[in-house]
């Protein structure tokens, strides 16, 4: 509908908190009336969190054999959301089935042509939308599996309809599917129970969907390949694939901040209780629906020697400092992290509408 409100409301007074999204269109990177929905329901019900997946318009249709750049559409390209990607699934069986035979058009030249499609799940899939937006935000966020994931059949499906390929054992209600659609349940799925262990396990009543966010985040894995080792995202695979093992047993902390005005702080202060494992850091706020950023908050994170690190500039940045003005999400990860007591400085550097609320989660990997 062109009104998403009425269906925004209805899971909502319904006590659904996550949201999945299995839809999209639009243009290449373009921010539309449909992200400026989610945006805003997400602005007015902070404890509503959707999951949207950022489509299958990957391509290497210029056949330099490397996946093209801004893909991702509406409304992956939301602020406010979650937005999923696809990376490989694991199913040998299917090492036949490859993204040229499949997709000869997008896929015309090896490597990537002849590369079959679920035979590395440290892989990015070929046919996942990638980033930036037009603004130049990272997309998608985060990554999960999406080639040949065993799903449901629906009884009244055509007899001869298997979607990907047959499920053998069981024919009439199952088949294998595909797509960044598949990856965004499985990561709805994770959310889901990351909102159970806030819950129950950190004591957060009502955990905010930026919440959610930075937790799922702080756990994600990042998948070689696509960039820099020492990146902490770009614009294949986001912040890595989920990894619930990682968001869940090793947390420091998890933090629902107070609304700040330009020019305020926050701070918390993180105890690491053991030297040399990696610390990740991370800061995710809902930002006030339009185009760009329109709220600016910042990540400034001090160790126990006193050293700064600031959100999104890989620690082989050096000395100067640049900070974010363009995500809404920060991410510092710092290798063999110091114990002590590290401090977490969230700085309202422009907050141009309302106050502006935010997250943090910490955890050792």
């Amino acid at each position: 509908p062109t009104n998403l409100g009425p269906l925004f409301q209805f899971a909502y007074t319904s006590g659904a908190r996550v949201h999945s999204n299995s839809w999209g269109g639009g243009d290449p990177g373009a921010y539309d009336d449909q992200c400026r929905q989610f945006d805003e329901y997400v602005w007015d019900h902070k404890d509503f969190c959707f999951v949207i997946a950022a489509g299958n318009d990957g391509t290497d249709s210029d056949g330099d054999g490397k996946i093209n750049l801004k893909s991702v559409t509406s409304p992956g390209t939301a602020k406010n959301c979650i937005t999923v990607g696809a990376c490989e699934n694991r199913r040998p069986e299917f090492d036949s089935e490859t993204y040229g035979e499949w997709w000869p058009s997008d896929f015309p030249t090896s490597p990537i042509k002849k590369d079959p499609m679920a035979d590395r799940p440290d892989q990015v899939v070929a046919f996942s939308s990638r980033g930036p937006t037009t603004d130049n935000r990272v997309k998608p966020d985060v990554v999960a599996p999406g080639t040949f994931i065993l799903s449901t059949r629906s009884s009244r499906l055509a007899a001869n309809n298997f979607a990907w390929a047959a499920y053998p054992p069981d024919k009439a209600h199952y088949f294998h599917m595909g797509g960044t659609s598949m990856a965004t349940p499985l990561t709805s799925g994770a959310v889901a129970l990351l909102r159970e262990f806030l819950r129950k396990k950190r004591g957060v009543a009502s955990p905010s969907a930026a919440l959610l966010k930075a937790l799922l985040i702080a756990g994600a894995e990042r998948l070689p390949g696509t960039a820099a080792s020492t990146a902490l995202a770009d614009n294949h695979q986001g912040y890595g694939r989920v990894n619930l093992d990682r968001s869940v047993k090793r947390v420091l902390a998890t933090v629902d901040g107070p609304a700040l005005k330009t020019g305020k702080k926050s701070t918390v202060t993180l105890h690491v209780p053991t030297a040399s494992r990696t610390l990740r850091i991370v800061l995710c706020y809902s930002d006030a629906p339009g185009s760009s950023l329109i709220n600016n908050l910042n990540l400034i994170v001090t160790d126990p020697a006193g050293k700064r690190y600031v959100g999104n500039q890989p620690t082989s940045a050096g000395s100067i400092l640049t900070l974010d003005a363009t995500n809404n999400v920060e991410v510092i990860q710092v290798a063999k992290a110091k114990k002590g007591s590290w401090t977490l400085d969230v700085v309202a550097s422009n907050v141009s509408t309302g106050s502006q609320d935010f997250a943090l989660a910490a955890v050792l990997v």
